[in-house]
């Protein structure tokens, strides 16, 4: 909710922040923490909750990773609705402003510091892991989901093109 109260008091004075600014303003945005740590709790209670978020806690740059994929993804896959509507504030146009770039060589730098976010990502799960497999097994299956909503556009702003997932998963077991 602070991000979001933050986005709009930014569009109401017309203020572009730096990428850097945006992005760890909006990092949280999408609450990876959030959702994972509440997925934790719920889990079956052989589980020890402590000792699984005490290890989410400490993989800083996985969730990192996790959220500016989400994050950097959404706003290049919206970016073209974003601007038709107004709506400046994104990872595009920070970055363009920080940088002092084209919108073309934003997008590359922007695909390239996704890219390098998922390398970090397989590196973390490389690591030597102390927690029971279930645990692992909810941090791959948000990769997914992530990976699902943002593969070749954005999956929250046109939910008819991750229809045949959600059919697949709800209708089609049936």
């Amino acid at each position: 909710m602070r991000a979001n109260l933050l986005l709009a008091k930014w569009a109401v004075v017309g203020h572009l922040p730096s990428f850097d600014e945006y992005i760890d303003a909006t990092g949280d945005e999408f609450g990876v923490y959030l959702t994972m740590t509440g997925i934790l709790m719920a889990m079956d209670q052989n589980i020890c909750k402590k000792e699984a978020y005490e290890w989410l806690k400490s993989r800083e740059k996985l969730v990192r990773a996790m959220t500016i994929k989400s994050r950097v993804a959404d706003d290049m896959f919206a970016y073209e609705d974003d601007m038709s509507r107004g709506y400046e504030t994104g990872s595009v146009n920070c970055y363009k402003k920080q940088y002092g770039v084209t919108e073309e060589e934003a997008f590359r730098k922007l695909s390239e510091m996704i890219a390098d976010g998922d390398r970090m990502m397989n590196e973390e799960f490389l690591k030597p892991i102390n927690v029971p497999n279930q645990v692992l097994k909810i941090v791959n299956n948000t990769l997914r989901a992530i990976y699902i909503f943002y593969d070749k556009d954005d999956g929250f702003t046109r939910p008819a093109k991750i229809k045949n997932h959600i059919t697949s998963m709800f209708v089609d077991i049936i």
